[in-house]
C-alpha cells in the first residue's frame, strides 16, 4: 500500500540557495518537495497543489507573500521565510495568516532547517484549525441534535485548548537550553498560541450557535441581570446546556473548587435563596 506524502512548496529566486534548502531537508522524506523559482509559479503552484508548508527565500520574501495574498484574499497556508542578514527585511503580516521567520545562515547549519520544520509541521497539524472550527447545524436538524452539536463543538474547543497549552508549556521547557535564535522563533510560537488560545472569535462563534438553539436566552438573562459579566454568561450558557461541574472544569481549565465558588457567587448576583437550584432557575429563561 502506498503512502501520500504531504506536499511542501520552496520557492527562491536564486539556484544556490535552493539546492542548500533541499540539502538540509533531505532527511525528512516522508514529505514531497516541490520547488519554483517565479513569483508567478508560487502562486500557481500554491493553488494546484495545495501544499501543507510553504519554504520562501526570495530577496523579497514581502512580494512574494503581497502576490499571493492579492491572488487569493483567504489565503491561508502557513510559510517559513528564510532571510539573508543582508537582506534581512521586518515582514508585514496579515493577522491571521502564520508566518515564521528564521536567518538563512542559520538554517543551513547542521540540522536546524529541519529541527525548526519538525516543530512547525506538528505545531501546525495540532493547531491547524482551532482558529477556524466551526459546526455547521443544517436546517432540519431536531433541537436534541443540534444541542449535540454544540456540546461537541464545546468540548473539541477545549481539546484543542490543551493542546496549545502542552506545546507552550513544553516550549517554556526549551527555551532556556538553546541560542538566541531559535529563542526568537520559540518566542514567536508562543506568542501565536496565545493569540489562538485567548482569541475572541471562539466565544463568538459559540455564541452564535447557542443563540441558534437557545434563541434570547441571553438576552433575557442580561436584561434581568444586568450585572452579569461575559464570564458570568458564559457560565450560564454551560449550565443552560447541562453540563457538570467537570465540563465545566475541563473547559475553562480551571479546578472543581472554582466552578463551585463561581456559580456561589452567580446565585448571589441572581438574588436566589440557598435552597434554589442555579442550574433548574436558568432553565426557566428563554424556554
Amino acid at each position: 500500500m502506498m503512502t501520500t506524502h504531504e506536499n511542501i512548496l520552496i520557492g527562491s529566486d536564486t539556484s544556490v540557495s535552493l539546492a542548500s534548502i533541499l540539502k538540509s531537508l533531505q532527511t525528512m522524506n516522508q514529505y514531497s518537495f516541490i520547488t519554483a523559482t517565479r513569483v508567478s509559479d508560487i502562486v500557481q503552484l500554491s493553488k494546484s497543489i495545495q501544499p501543507a508548508f510553504i519554504i520562501l527565500s526570495f530577496r523579497d520574501n514581502q512580494n512574494v507573500i503581497n502576490s499571493l495574498l492579492s491572488y487569493n484574499r483567504d489565503f491561508s497556508i502557513p510559510m517559513l521565510c528564510l532571510q539573508t542578514k543582508s537582506q534581512y527585511r521586518e515582514l508585514q503580516i496579515r493577522e491571521n495568516l502564520v508566518v515564521f521567520t528564521q536567518s538563512f545562515e542559520y538554517g543551513m547549519q547542521s540540522n536546524n532547517l529541519v529541527t525548526n520544520m519538525l516543530g512547525i509541521l506538528k505545531l501546525i497539524k495540532k493547531t491547524e484549525t482551532v482558529s477556524s472550527s466551526k459546526i455547521m447545524v443544517p436546517k432540519g436538524k431536531y433541537p436534541e441534535d443540534q444541542s449535540k452539536d454544540l456540546t461537541r463543538y464545546t468540548l473539541e474547543l477545549d481539546q484543542k485548548k490543551a493542546v496549545l497549552d502542552k506545546i507552550k508549556e513544553r516550549i517554556k521547557q526549551l527555551y532556556t537550553d538553546v541560542d538566541a535564535a531559535t529563542k526568537t522563533q520559540l518566542m514567536s510560537i508562543v506568542n501565536t498560541i496565545k493569540m489562538a488560545r485567548n482569541d475572541r472569535k471562539h466565544w463568538d462563534d459559540f455564541k452564535h450557535y447557542f443563540e441558534n438553539i437557545n434563541p434570547n436566552f441571553l438576552k433575557q438573562l442580561s436584561a434581568t441581570f444586568p450585572c452579569l459579566t461575559a464570564k458570568d454568561l458564559k457560565y450560564c450558557c454551560y449550565l443552560k446546556m447541562n453540563m457538570s461541574n467537570e465540563d465545566i472544569r475541563l473547559i475553562l481549565g480551571i479546578n472543581q473548587e472554582s466552578v463551585r465558588t463561581h456559580k456561589y457567587r452567580l446565585k448571589k448576583k441572581m438574588v436566589l435563596e440557598k435552597h434554589q437550584d442555579l442550574h433548574n432557575y436558568l432553565q426557566t429563561f428563554a424556554s
